[in-house]
């Protein structure tokens, strides 16, 4: 089977850095099909960098490698998890995904001696991400990346949490080009109970709603995204711009 790569990072695409990786990735395992999911992840953001990836990764298929080069700078790991590895910083860009799935595996990447001894910056994502990822796709296993790590670093990134039996407390992580305000409360934590009343600061939303047209032009409404995120949004229009709200105002879903 042609082993699956997918690339996410800061770099953007006016630099020839993702082109640079792609060749090391290429080089080591000719045969892999690449998938770019973006490249535009704004610099060094981390929470926006976790977000991406723990809402795309989960609809790859198992087996899937996910090269993730965003705010590099500590340690290189490799992890399996859910059935997908990812070759990525030690910087927490794992945590929202980690929240959700059990980690199988982690291994520390070892930075070659020659890399570390010349007189000038390690470029992580061609250097150390890429010929790891290519070593993965080329059928190396997990194991043989380098030492285990017992855990992962966990960034201080805001995690959802129940407050109480039918109370869930969130907040805005993030704001998408459409000024929807998107929430770190997963629908996994929901489980099977209805939301009867969202509070996004102390704007109130009635009810859940199944798409953006369920209700009238002009009028708010929250519902959860494509890939499992409570968001607010605003039908024809921006929410951030309605609400006056951004990045850190609090969410309380409660419970029927």
């Amino acid at each position: 089977m042609q082993p699956l790569v997918t690339l996410t990072s800061d770099l953007g695409e006016q630099e020839p850095n993702v082109a640079t990786i792609k060749g090391v990735l290429l080089s080591k395992c000719p045969n892999a099909q690449l998938v770019d999911l973006s490249h535009q992840i704004t610099c060094r953001q981390l929470l926006e960098g976790a977000l991406y990836v723990a809402s795309a990764a989960p609809f790859f298929p198992e087996g899937t490698i996910h090269l993730v080069n965003v705010s590099p700078g500590p340690q290189p790991i490799a992890v399996k998890l859910n059935g997908q590895y990812f070759v990525c910083p030690d910087n927490g860009v794992l945590s929202l995904l980690c929240d959700r799935f059990e980690v199988e595996g982690i291994r520390a990447i070892a930075i070659s001696q020659d890399l570390e001894d010349r007189n000038r910056q390690i470029f992580f994502g061609r250097e150390v991400f890429a010929p790891a990822a290519g070593a993965l796709a080329s059928g190396t296993p997990l194991e043989e990346l380098g030492p285990e790590l017992t855990e992962l670093h966990r960034a201080d990134l805001p995690s959802a949490r129940r407050a109480s039996g039918q109370l869930i407390e969130g907040e805005i992580i993030h704001i998408d080009r459409f000024g929807t305000l998107v929430t770190n409360i997963h629908e996994s934590l929901v489980g099977e109970s209805t939301p009867s009343r969202i509070e996004v600061g102390h704007f109130p939303i009635f009810g859940l709603s199944q798409s953006y047209t369920d209700v009238a032009e002009g009028k708010p409404l929250a519902l959860f995204g494509s890939t499992g995120y409570l968001e607010i949004a605003y039908n024809g229009d921006r929410a951030e711009k309605r609400l006056g709200m951004n990045r850190g105002i609090l969410v309380k879903v409660a419970l029927e």
